[in-house]
């Protein structure tokens, strides 16, 4: 299973009729990433600032087609657009036992 980073930004459309979209099902989405052998799953999610309008997820999933579908099928941000990242953990420790 793979890392995500998740970067939201909001989209800039005109207010209308047709933009109106359903609330976020976001409790439904927590339930869903919660179970055992779910797939893909939102680990944590970040605000940076209130300056900032973006904000930052992390997924585990397969591929980021899985997250992106997970974000359609629970509204998830749906008035942002999303793009996910494959990242890769590490800090001080791995640099240390990288270099022993």
């Amino acid at each position: 299973m793979a890392l995500y980073l998740v970067v939201h930004q909001p989209e800039e459309q005109a207010a209308s009729a047709e933009s109106v979209r359903p609330p976020s099902r976001l409790p439904e989405l927590a339930r869903a990433s919660i179970e055992e052998g779910g797939t893909p799953r939102w680990l944590r999610t970040w605000s940076p600032d209130l300056h900032d309008e973006r904000i930052f997820s992390l997924w585990e999933a397969q591929d980021a087609a899985e997250i992106t579908a997970a974000l359609e099928r629970f509204g998830f941000l749906d008035n942002m657009a999303a793009q996910p990242l494959r990242v890769r953990e590490w800090g001080p420790a791995e640099v240390l036992a990288a270099d022993a």
